[in-house]
């Protein structure tokens, strides 16, 4: 997982600045975190933010829940007469090196406070959210919800200190940290599956209608529908990075008042968006891997399963990369088939961006950023 992540880091590390101030670029890079302490927010603000970076956190590790809890091998895992204490450590240490391209964020944060007023509330502030960051993670990873009770509370209290004096805030933050160190530590004993919760009935319905629309549908599509129906939470996780990349592209362009910045900004959406989706050729590699002998049994031609997932992957793309275009349609400041237009020439990058996750997964953050840069200056003058 480490050298997984380590693309993504030294990505992260070529934002600094040799010119600017190491202050100023702290600041820039632990923003998310830095933004729940500006006294300019209210109560309401920093209670949603706060829980919208722990949502951050859970959808991470939710994305590669397989590969943290061990896939396979945690049945043999469990078999084995080792403690709750010892598979609990072993639990928080694979969580926190699933996490680390998370904590660059939280590492600026604490480098900008050496250099703010209060430094000892606000230490106590980041190392609060990140504690129970941890416990949302590990209690998503569990399915269990019997540690959300204790950080749910931890949140109320770190949200309510923030807006206490001084001298007390202290004190305050320091029954969150109490409260996510005993989610942390305490394992509780549940199924790591869903097929304990009840409704049985409602899951039959679900089975019977999923049958009604598939039947009728090609073998290759009901496959990938079946491989993304597996994979759901990765699917979402990439579903809310998606819609948020959109729901700030939107924000910006009427912020902006649909400027000539509008069309350069979508471009740049439509590349997020673009590298976001791509992650899922991954998956559908992985299972299409693990089913190897039924996959070549099946009278499937070699290049259709390629084109199948770039389909695949494009009709999950779709619906946040034609959102930003036909807003630019709506407001006039392109035509509709230029918009159109726009939209589709974002097929060619979906395509490309194949191959890296196909034929060097390793290298595919590195090698599709790239992609993504070309993709963008080589469109750039057909569309401003």
């Amino acid at each position: 997982m480490l050298r997984r992540h380590w693309q993504a880091l030294i990505l992260s590390v070529l934002l600094l600045l040799p010119a600017m101030p190491v202050f100023a670029q702290t600041r820039i890079l632990g923003a998310p975190v830095l933004a729940a302490l500006a006294p300019s927010h209210g109560m309401q603000w920093r209670f949603v933010w706060v829980h919208m970076l722990e949502a951050v956190g859970m959808l991470w590790v939710l994305a590669q829940r397989g590969a943290i809890t061990g896939g396979a091998f945690a049945t043999f895992l469990d078999s084995l007469p080792s403690s709750h204490a010892r598979r609990r450590a072993v639990d928080i240490a694979v969580v926190l090196v699933a996490s680390t391209p998370l904590f660059l964020p939280v590492l600026a944060a604490a480098v900008a406070l050496a250099f703010l007023p209060q430094k000892a509330t606000n230490y106590l502030f980041v190392l609060d959210l990140l504690l129970i960051t941890l416990g949302w993670q590990l209690t998503a990873l569990s399915r269990s919800a019997r540690n959300a009770i204790p950080l749910v509370a931890a949140n109320v209290v770190l949200v309510g200190a923030l807006q206490t004096g001084d001298t007390i805030r202290p004190a305050l933050l320091l029954i969150p940290l109490l409260l996510a160190a005993f989610a942390i530590a305490h394992k509780p004993v549940a199924s790591t599956s869903w097929s304990g919760w009840p409704g049985a009935r409602s899951r039959r319905v679900m089975g019977c209608m999923r049958a009604n629309v598939v039947q009728n549908l090609s073998p290759v599509t009901r496959l990938q529908i079946g491989i993304v129906w597996d994979r759901a939470a990765g699917v979402f996780a990439r579903y809310l990075v998606m819609g948020s990349v959109t729901a700030s592209t939107c924000f910006l362009l009427g912020l902006w008042n649909f400027d000539t910045r509008a069309v350069p900004l979508t471009l740049i959406s439509q590349a997020v968006i673009a590298l976001i989706a791509a992650t899922t050729y991954r998956d559908l590699r992985a299972a299409h891997l693990h089913a190897g002998q039924f996959m070549r049994s099946l009278p499937i031609a070699e290049a259709a399963q390629p084109r199948a997932d770039m389909l695949t992957v494009a009709a999950l793309a779709l619906p946040f990369a034609s959102v930003a275009p036909l807003l630019l349609a709506a407001h006039g400041v392109l035509p509709l088939w230029l918009a159109v237009a726009l939209l589709c020439s974002g097929a060619p990058l979906l395509a490309l961006l194949y191959f890296p996750q196909r034929y060097t997964p390793r290298q595919s953050v590195l090698l599709g950023t790239m992609l993504a840069a070309i993709w963008v200056a080589a469109v750039w003058p057909l569309f401003t």
